[in-house]
């Protein structure tokens, strides 16, 4: 399930640092404030798998007409911005479209918007075993190890590593089995097409820096794992804004 909302700046431009994407969690996160139980239980919680926790939802970059400014690491929005939302969670979608529809003005940060339209997709359309896909939020995968003097340091994978394939799959099955409560019936392959050294993205989410990457992949698995990982995002960190991607075409 998606929610692709085009909203406007009542001033007509928005001003967002660089790394804004604990801005719009901070707003999804607020959104669902209509139900107090669910908000914390995503917050805090999620659904857990061998230690781990997953929230289940994941959310693109802004699109629109922008310029970046350097020299104050801000982006600069000019007019109308494009955003999708996907979650596997019906009470999580209808929550964020009810603020949009219900709203007569949402804030980003401390600036105003308005919804100008949106559009939910309930289910995805995906019925073949393999597609190719764009990541409209870049996909990242990593791995912490400890050093001998103690110290963590966390290693991430670019797309021709031979474990970053793994890990992409490793991560899907898991949050499958989660939220499915049983396992998931085949792993996912993914294979890089189109990805230069220009997708490569590094930015900060709050303290922490992340290497992600953009691009085209080729992405295979069982079809109703395909449609699960289009609602939840691909590789870690989906409620942080990574993993998002739309399907090009299907083999």
């Amino acid at each position: 399930m998606r929610i692709k909302v085009v909203l406007a700046p009542v001033n007509g431009t928005l001003v967002l640092p660089l790394h804004y994407q604990s801005i719009l969690q901070g707003f999804i996160y607020h959104s669902l404030n209509r139900d107090k139980d669910f908000q914390a239980f995503l917050h805090d919680e999620g659904y857990e798998y061998e230690k781990r926790q997953f929230k289940l939802f994941t959310f693109s970059r802004l699109f629109g007409r922008k310029n970046i400014h350097l020299h104050n690491r801000t982006i600069e929005f000019h007019g109308p911005v494009t955003w999708y939302i996907g979650s596997v969670l019906p009470e999580f979608i209808q929550y964020l479209g009810q603020r949009f529809l219900f709203d007569d003005e949402v804030m980003f940060g401390s600036q105003k918007m308005e919804t100008i339209d949106l559009y939910y997709e309930k289910e995805s359309s995906i019925e073949e075993s393999c597609i190719r896909i764009k990541m409209i939020s870049p996909i990242t995968v990593y791995s912490t190890y400890q050093k001998e003097d103690g110290k963590r340091i966390t290693h991430y994978f670019r797309p021709e590593d031979l474990l970053f394939a793994h890990l992409v799959s490793q991560n899907s099955v898991k949050k499958y089995e989660a939220f499915n409560d049983g396992k998931a019936e085949k792993k996912v392959n993914i294979r890089p097409i189109r990805v230069k050294e220009s997708d490569k993205v590094v930015t900060r989410f709050k303290q922490t820096l992340i290497t992600a990457w953009s691009g085209e992949y080729e992405l295979s698995a069982s079809p109703d794992m395909l449609r699960f990982l289009y609602s939840v995002g691909l590789g870690a960190k989906n409620s942080q804004g990574f993993g998002m991607f739309q399907v090009l075409h299907s083999y």
